[in-house]
């Protein structure tokens, strides 16, 4: 069971900890890029961002187009907007997002699933919300480890992943969502090198060790199918939208 209200506790104390910008996190420039790689071609009229954090890919994203970015903490939604001013900004968890369905032809959701209790229940409302795209982004076949806290004497999964996915893995999220793989991008940071991609044989020399790295990103394409009216779906959808910051 998805237990948002015990993660926000921890995600609020976190937020002034740990920042999660290009400057303060070397691996965040790799998820802009892959990012940047997937996004739909033509004008795009909306953005959500769902899981902005400190705000660095909303930030880039409102270049593009008018940006909505939510964040589980409120202190997160709060340096979102200091950062990124063009953007609007609301604390909400990823399984109740308050928008309507259909609401943004284009949602972005990076490294954040394999946190999640629930994902399957993620994606369906990331696919909810959307009207045409939905762009996620994962670590890459990563390997799912627990470790003991020396002050509670309790396990705890390492970094707070709980989840591996591959390539098979996004897809089956995708198929249970009504969302088909448009395109997948698989970043990994030591091929992102100017020696690496001018010089093939050294690339596929070293790809065995590298190959379960990096991130992997997806393209997801909402698939249209029969079902009940759109506004039935969620009770939620059309609720105010609560601790908004602009």
């Amino acid at each position: 069971m998805a237990r948002p209200a015990v993660f926000r506790e921890f995600y609020e104390h976190e937020a002034d900890l740990y920042v999660i910008s290009p400057e303060a996190e070397p691996a965040f420039r790799h998820r802009r890029t892959l990012v940047q790689r997937l996004l739909p071609r033509g004008t795009v009229a909306r953005i959500l961002d769902v899981g902005c954090g400190d705000g660095a890919m909303s930030a880039g994203l409102a270049e593009r187009a008018p940006t909505v970015g939510t964040d589980l903490s409120l202190e997160r939604v709060r340096h979102a907007a200091a950062r990124a001013p063009a953007g609007r900004f609301v604390q909400s968890s990823i399984y109740e997002l308050p928008f309507a369905d259909d609401s943004f032809p284009l949602v972005v959701c990076t490294d954040l699933l394999e946190h999640l209790d629930e994902p399957e229940a993620a994606v369906r409302e990331l696919a909810r919300v959307s009207s045409r795209w939905v762009i996620l982004s994962v670590p890459y076949a990563i390997t799912i480890e627990k470790t003991l806290c020396p002050h509670c004497l309790r396990s705890y999964f390492l970094y707070g992943h709980q989840h591996s996915f591959g390539q098979e893995g996004v897809a089956r999220l995708a198929d249970a969502s009504g969302l088909a793989v448009d395109r997948f991008e698989h970043v990994i940071p030591m091929f992102e090198c100017r020696r690496y991609r001018w010089f093939p044989p050294l690339k596929w020399l070293i790809w065995g060790h590298f190959k379960n790295s990096g991130t992997l990103g997806a393209r997801l394409a909402k698939v249209r199918r029969a079902g009940p009216p759109a506004g039935a779906r969620r009770k939620h959808a059309l609720r105010a939208v609560p601790q908004t910051t602009t």
